[in-house]
């Protein structure tokens, strides 16, 4: 079967799918496919409203440790040992989530350097975890890693496009996510913006990956 064409993202569709997070969706009618016809999407769109509201939770928890186990459990990171994680921060002076915020935002501690502590605690690879995090933080400055995001940005096909085998650090994913935010007009967007449109066009797009060869899924 030929491999069918991805909507072409902009502005406006970024809007779209945003909105599906919302109690005000724009449409419940979008395209899947670039030369396809409109489907309606409304089984979805609940679901992706609960995911706002769960998003609108985690902006609310006031303690570290509660902050943490949000974010890992509403987007099932499957980090162990967040409690061990938040005594790694403490011992390193953050020790509350205002402190982390802090620390993020003034530049004293970076993603990768957030990732050493989990690792030391997990022994276990946690870059979508922290992304996460950071994202919360500060959604100008971190894109998230995720599987069905990073399925997408290599998928699509821009200018400047960096593969999926060379991101190789956090640094070539924000590099690689910039092309993709440049190729198509999407600079005014967002990372968060950006990163719920490629998660919610995906997370539709599964149900149809199997059987149409549209994408290639793999675990990030």
């Amino acid at each position: 079967m030929e491999k069918m064409e991805l909507i072409t993202p902009n502005c406006d569709i970024v809007d779209i799918f945003n909105s599906f997070w919302t109690d005000e969706p724009k449409t419940t009618l979008v395209k899947l496919f670039k030369d396809d016809v409109e489907v309606d999407i409304s089984k979805y769109i609940t679901q992706f409203k609960e995911y706002g509201s769960k998003d609108d939770d985690i902006i609310g928890q006031q303690g570290l440790l509660e902050y943490l186990n949000a974010i890992n459990s509403v987007y099932h990171t499957r980090v162990s040992g967040i409690e061990s994680i938040v005594k790694e921060l403490e011992s390193q002076g953050i020790d509350s989530k205002l402190r982390l915020e802090e620390t993020i935002k003034n530049g004293e501690m970076s993603l990768p350097t957030f990732v050493k502590y989990c690792q030391k605690v997990t022994g276990k690879y946690t870059y979508s975890f922290a992304s996460k995090v950071f994202s919360f933080v500060d959604e100008k400055n971190y894109p998230i890693i995720d599987s069905f995001v990073a399925t997408l940005l290599d998928t699509y096909e821009y200018e400047g496009k960096i593969s999926k085998s060379k991101w190789g650090n956090y640094s070539q994913y924000i590099n690689n996510y910039n092309a993709f935010r440049n190729h198509f007009g999407l600079t005014k967007k967002t990372y968060k913006d950006i990163d719920k449109f490629l998660w919610t066009y995906a997370k539709i797009l599964s149900d149809y990956w199997s059987d149409l060869g549209v994408l290639s899924y793999e675990a990030v």
